[in-house]
């Protein structure tokens, strides 16, 4: 490693929340061309799902209600129904965009996680070169995902199941009525699902990174580094998580208030790049991130 890329390893070390979405906005404008071009043709088909879901909720309405009487049937039928709606419309969306999550946007992810990294060690990028990189290391992708997916399911079940379980437990004691117990439950419950869900998220989002730049670490093995990786800086990783999240849901939100309206054919495209060209740019953000994590001992590269 040159001595120069070594100086620039370590004062992104030093980086705060500021700086790192300052570096990501700096690398993105650096190569606009490859970031644009995998964003249109690496991540477009998630947004294209998503917004296809949106369409079908809106106009066939029965699609999530037979999910939410499944829902509903599993917590034994004393949910309440915006929370059950909601979780209804979220199950279509995890459906319809699954296909495109577990393919075309983990290839997507990797290319981007490598252009960052090609970028900051001072080699050229190659569109032929970051789209073959990213076809190796997309079962490292898949195989971290799916023990993110793993851990996701386990919290989504303990949740379900406190949900079931417990008022049925408080109302046999005469504490409270099912109605209350299941509010009470969902309210400590749910505020601790979502903690944790949130930290799994930003671990998951990092070891993702890790999976593409450190070639022999993947899997559960990348989550483990990630969670170690991001010791003493969480609240970081919220923080620009908490943000991408925001970019997203306003372009949802755009796509929705549009398709009420009416909405013409040049907008479709339109929010479809700028949800991909968020996707690229919270994957940059998550690349210096990790460079932000490490150590400054950068002998692995």
């Amino acid at each position: 490693m040159s001595r120069r890329t070594t100086q620039v390893l370590e004062s992104i070390h030093l980086m705060s929340t500021a700086q790192i979405i300052r570096a990501a906005v700096r690398i993105t404008l650096l190569h606009p061309t490859h970031f644009h071009s995998i964003s249109i043709f690496l991540f477009s088909p998630l947004p294209i799902s998503l917004f296809i879901s949106h369409f079908l909720i809106h106009h066939y309405p029965q699609i999530p209600s037979s999910a939410l009487k499944t829902i509903d049937h599993s917590l034994g039928h004393q949910g309440v129904l915006p929370l059950l709606k909601l979780l209804s419309k979220t199950l279509v969306h995890i459906i319809i965009c699954f296909p495109s999550t577990i393919t075309f946007s983990l290839l997507g992810r990797a290319a981007t996680v490598q252009a960052v990294s090609d970028g900051y060690h001072g080699i050229n990028l190659d569109r032929r070169r970051l789209l073959m990189r990213s076809g190796l290391t997309w079962v490292k992708l898949l195989h971290t995902s799916f023990w993110e997916f793993v851990i996701v399911l386990g919290l989504i079940g303990a949740l379900m199941a406190s949900l079931a379980t417990i008022p049925k437990i408080l109302f046999a004691f005469g504490i409270c009525s099912k109605a209350s117990g299941f509010l009470s439950v969902l309210g400590f419950a749910g505020i601790a699902f979502c903690v944790v869900f949130a930290h799994v998220m930003v671990v998951g989002n990092l070891a993702k990174v890790v999976s593409v730049v450190e070639s022999e670490c993947y899997g559960f093995d990348s989550l483990v580094k990630a969670k170690r990786l991001m010791e003493g800086r969480r609240h970081t990783a919220l923080v620009m998580a908490l943000l991408s999240n925001v970019g997203f849901r306003l372009v949802e939100c755009l796509f929705e208030f549009r398709m009420c309206r009416g909405m013409s054919m040049w907008e479709g495209p339109l929010l479809v790049s700028m949800y991909s060209l968020v996707l690229v740019f919270d994957t940059v953000i998550n690349a210096v991130f990790y460079y932000a994590c490490k150590p400054p001992d950068f002998s692995i590269f």
